[in-house]
């Protein structure tokens, strides 16, 4: 119990250090310099997509907490990326703003379970979820939420697209 007490505390503080989905640029620029993608294509991987599309089904029903990025504190958007791809790569951005930067864009006939989708719901992309196949992703929402199913179709999220993305290596 103690160990646990510790562990949450460590994690809840470096919580504070991150930021979440809708950080600032600053940070998402100097976190693309530390993790530059290759141009070359992202060549999907069916045993890594499996993999992170199988962590976040895992999550679904965990809690929303902003700057969140693991199953004891919650997740945030990016957060929730981030812990899945962990998984199965190294080198992952923390925010939403390097995630899009970092990804190798995906055209919608391309898209494979496993790869991200990024949202506008302010001035610039700022929601990113991962996709499970069928026109359907997981994502971590809002406050007072949990990380859940959507729809590619669903009215609120279908204009707000902007990119389909592959981030793992």
């Amino acid at each position: 119990m103690h160990k646990l007490s510790y562990k949450t505390i460590i994690l809840s503080s470096a919580a504070l250090l991150l930021s979440a989905c809708g950080s600032d640029s600053r940070q998402a620029s100097s976190q693309s310099s530390q993790h530059p993608v290759s141009s070359r294509y992202i060549k999907y991987d069916a045993k890594k997509a499996n993999a992170i599309v199988s962590m976040a089904k895992r999550m679904l029903g965990q809690p929303y907490r902003y700057g969140g990025s693991n199953p004891l504190e919650g997740f945030d958007c990016s957060g929730l990326v981030l812990f899945t791809h962990s998984q199965v790569s190294k080198g992952m951005p923390r925010v939403s703003k390097a995630q899009y930067a970092q990804s190798k864009t995906v055209s919608l006939k391309d898209l494979r379970p496993g790869d991200l989708l990024f949202y506008k719901t302010s001035s610039t992309p700022t929601h990113v979820t991962i996709y499970i196949g069928d026109r359907k992703f997981i994502h971590a929402p809002s406050s007072g939420k949990e990380v859940k199913v959507a729809s590619m179709d669903n009215p609120y999220f279908k204009p707000r697209l902007v990119k389909a993305g592959r981030l793992y290596r």
